[in-house]
């Protein structure tokens, strides 16, 4: 007979091992926030003794739509065109749902979620709901069509959940206001420690530097830092080189600037691997994160839990989260002139103000290890399974 607990109001058996599908439209070897969120929540689950599936969209097509990684069953689904680039036409009229205890849905908008929402909804399935991210569009059209979307789309995703997660207190305010009823949970996002092996990245700079490490996309603001960096003098930069690693279509912007002159001091490194990534976390000064819009990133969590200061754009509540915590300065997202104030402040901050933010920062990061997001995350579940 198993341990019997309560998680909220509802008696559960936490030694119960759940039949979980996490539905996700982008997975391994995409790279993204919500890929990894996915990926490494999906880990967790199943050291802890679940039976854990993936649904993704076959974006771009691979050889195998089926597959095993750490332990996760991957389904990736064929589409027959992508719209706006960013939602795939997928069918799941053949895949089979009636083994699944509980449907994780990771988003609210694209198709696969709907259509999973759906069929889970009429098998009877309970759903849980994580709100990742806001998208911010800056057209009149662009804000039009997100309202209309979420009215006819996204509440009714949320709508069909038992439980809907949140990652910050922004985000539960924020569905609030758009008219999310039911109950919401805050549970973050969480990260993994860099690794122990580290490895140094071919063409890193051998003097100090500061580090972008993200998608190099306009969302992430790489056009935002590639300004803000090419204005700044000697003076304010302070010795220090810039290095951004990672991929995406503002990689070639990003080649033509560190190429644009001998004393750019901006270091391209591409996509690195995380050995390479944990060197740079171990020996970068700070971390400069221009989003235009972010749910909570992983890399400002595992810079904080490497000790590096960040200069965080104020997106989302993002803003407040950093200086709550007392591990960086915030700066007005969408301003190259913020921007590089922000950077220089970085690049002069005295040792006493240095050990003050990492000491911070690891303190706040603790709190955001997988295993211990992944524990109230399973108690969603139980508590959806057993409503």
């Amino acid at each position: 007979m198993g341990t019997v607990e309560v998680l909220g109001q509802y008696p559960v058996d936490v030694t119960r091992c759940l039949n979980i599908l996490l539905v996700h439209v982008w997975f391994w070897p995409h790279v993204g926030g919500g890929n990894r969120h996915v990926e490494l929540l999906g880990r967790e689950l199943v050291e802890k003794g679940h039976k854990v599936t993936v649904w993704c969209a076959d974006v771009p097509e691979h050889n195998e739509r089926e597959f095993y990684r750490h332990g996760i069953s991957v389904v990736r689904i064929p589409a027959t065109l992508v719209l706006g680039g960013v939602d795939p036409v997928v069918s799941i009229k053949n895949l089979d749902m009636s083994d699944f205890d509980i449907v994780h849905l990771h988003d609210t908008l694209p198709i696969l979620i709907r259509k999973t929402a759906l069929k889970a909804s009429k098998m009877g399935i309970p759903i849980v709901t994580t709100y990742h991210n806001d998208y911010v569009k800056s057209t009149y059209i662009g804000r039009l069509i997100k309202r209309m979307r979420w009215s006819l789309q996204g509440n009714r995703t949320l709508s069909s959940s038992e439980i809907t997660i949140a990652l910050r207190p922004y985000f539960r305010d924020l569905l609030r206001s758009k008219g999310a009823k039911g109950e919401i949970r805050i549970i973050p996002t969480g990260f993994e420690p860099p690794l122990d092996s580290q490895r140094r990245p071919k063409g890193a700079p051998e003097g100090p530097f500061l580090l972008y490490l993200s998608r190099l996309t306009k969302q992430k603001g790489v056009d935002i830092l590639l300004d803000a960096w090419g204005s700044m003098d000697n003076n304010e930069r302070n010795g220090h080189a810039m290095v951004v690693a990672g991929t995406g279509p503002m990689e070639q912007d990003v080649i033509d600037a560190s190429n644009s002159s001998s004393k750019s001091g901006l270091y391209h490194l591409g996509l690195v691997d995380e050995e390479e990534k944990s060197w740079l976390l171990e020996n970068a000064s700070g971390l400069v994160l221009p989003s235009r819009f972010e749910g909570l990133p992983a890399i400002l969590l595992e810079g904080a839990w490497a000790g590096l200061p960040v200069a965080m754009a104020d997106v989302n509540g993002l803003g407040d989260f950093v200086t709550q915590g007392g591990f960086g300065i915030p700066f007005q997202s969408n301003s190259p002139v913020e921007c590089k104030l922000a950077i220089s402040r970085l690049s002069k901050a005295e040792d006493g103000q240095k050990i003050s933010w990492a000491k911070n920062g690891r303190n706040l990061a603790e709190m955001y290890l997988w295993p211990r997001v992944s524990e109230k995350i399973e108690a969603v579940y139980y508590d959806a399974v057993y409503k």
